[in-house]
């Protein structure tokens, strides 16, 4: 069974959209998100230092709370940790790479488990204030489609450890560092909520194939994508191709709705990619003109 049929299971019985959105928000001024991130999943140990491993269990969930325009606070932590994981000498690192990042985002530990697994499995919950949440599920008809930064860079990461794929010196270093170490967008995101009308927001962890898809799913709406407007992409397709590019996964990128004209700064990444229609729920990628169909989805759990 797929992700998305699990899901869609778990929340038959109940009539509300809220499942489709980056967080839960309640009590008027308050996000919650979890995250799990799993050796041979999302990390491998001969891939990924100790700290490596910490930077990106944090980042993963802040980047929920940056797309849900929000700051995070508290964090309750769950270690299931493997033989190799529960070792003084990779467990040190980690838990000081650990304090590092909460301390770097003002967050305060407070509580947890512990236990013993035999893949490390880690998994972090984080509780966020906001005072204007922005939703995957309030988008609106003939919204423009924004995109920070640039996506693919992971995918080289991921290419470069896997196949020892050669990429010129500069490149090389800063896809590895996007796919081990991805940034959650925060400070953009607090730039992007407090200065312009944001519709819908969320965060690129799929992969523009798969997000894309959840973001019509959730405001109800037909997004549109024009391939050739993504950043950087005449110098990532040399090396991953078209596909490669629409479905590198867990870039932290924020995917974002607003009837604004924005223009990028040097600061300030973004670049309108596309649009939002009045149709049924889907996603429709162009190329040049042309109706493009990715051949790929990208990483699927199941």
């Amino acid at each position: 069974m797929k992700e998305l049929q699990i899901i869609k299971n778990l929340y038959k019985d109940r009539n509300d959209s809220a499942r489709l959105d980056d967080c839960f928000f309640f009590d008027g001024k308050y996000l919650v998100t979890t995250d799990s991130i799993s050796d041979k999943t999302h990390f491998r140990h001969d891939w990924s230092s100790p700290e490596d491993i910490a930077y990106k269990l944090v980042e993963v969930n802040v980047s929920d709370i940056a797309a849900s325009n929000g700051l995070p606070k508290f964090a309750f932590l769950n270690l299931g940790l493997s033989e190799i994981s529960q070792n003084k000498i990779w467990l040190n690192p980690f838990l000081k790479q650990l304090k590092k990042s909460f301390k770097k985002y003002n967050v305060n530990l407070a509580g947890g488990d512990t236990y013993h697994s035999p893949n490390t499995n880690l998994t972090l919950t984080l509780i966020g204030e906001t005072k204007k949440p922005i939703f995957r599920r309030t988008g609106k008809v003939d919204d423009l489609v924004y995109l920070t930064g640039s996506v693919g860079l992971s995918k080289l990461g991921y290419k470069i450890l896997k196949d020892n794929m050669k990429l010129p010196q500069n490149l090389k270093k800063e896809a590895l560092h996007k796919h081990l170490r991805p940034e959650a967008r925060l400070e953009l995101a607090k730039f992007i909520g407090s200065r312009y009308e944001i519709s819908a927001m969320m965060d690129i962890t799929d992969g523009l194939v798969q997000d894309c898809a959840k973001f019509a799913l959730a405001s109800n709406l037909k997004i549109q994508i024009e391939i050739e407007k993504i950043p950087r992409l005449v110098e990532f397709q040399k090396y991953i191709g078209v596909d490669g590019i629409l479905c590198s996964g867990e870039e932290l990128e924020l995917l974002f709705l607003s009837k604004n004209v924005i223009k990028s700064t040097k600061n300030f990444p973004v670049t309108c990619i596309g649009e939002a229609a009045k149709g049924k729920p889907c996603v429709e990628f162009k190329l040049k003109g042309k109706k493009y169909k990715p051949t790929n989805e990208g990483f699927l759990h199941f």
